[in-house]
């Protein structure tokens, strides 16, 4: 998705947000996959947990990054309305996109040892 708002406003990234208080960590990932994409997720791995910082935008997160295995209908993905816009890429296709600083830090990475494991 592309995100809409700061940090990181305009870059490509990956669906995401905050838990709410008592939602466990799987069930968050679903419900964010689902409130900005229209995409529902059955099965999801837990692949890591990832630390950003970035004191440009004054921003730290930790991020628990899941992998899920699904069949794409070749549907449009919904954008929520906190996104620009929401669409697949090869996995090929990001690191290219990092270096061009469309996506956020770190986000190639992320998606090669997802589609390795």
């Amino acid at each position: 998705m592309r995100r809409g708002r700061a940090p990181w406003a305009g870059a490509w990234s990956l669906p995401g947000g905050r838990v709410e208080f008592g939602e466990r960590l799987e069930n968050a990932a679903r419900r964010e996959m689902r409130e900005e994409t229209g995409v529902e997720l059955e099965a999801i791995e837990l692949l890591r947990l990832h630390e950003s910082i970035d004191p440009d935008h004054d921003a730290h997160a930790v991020i628990a990054v899941f992998r899920s295995l699904a069949e794409w209908n070749g549907a449009a993905v919904e954008a929520a309305d906190d996104a620009e816009e929401a669409r697949f890429f090869p996995v090929n296709d990001v690191r290219a996109m990092e270096a061009e600083g469309r996506t956020t830090p770190g986000l190639a990475a992320i998606v090669e040892e997802a589609a390795v494991r």
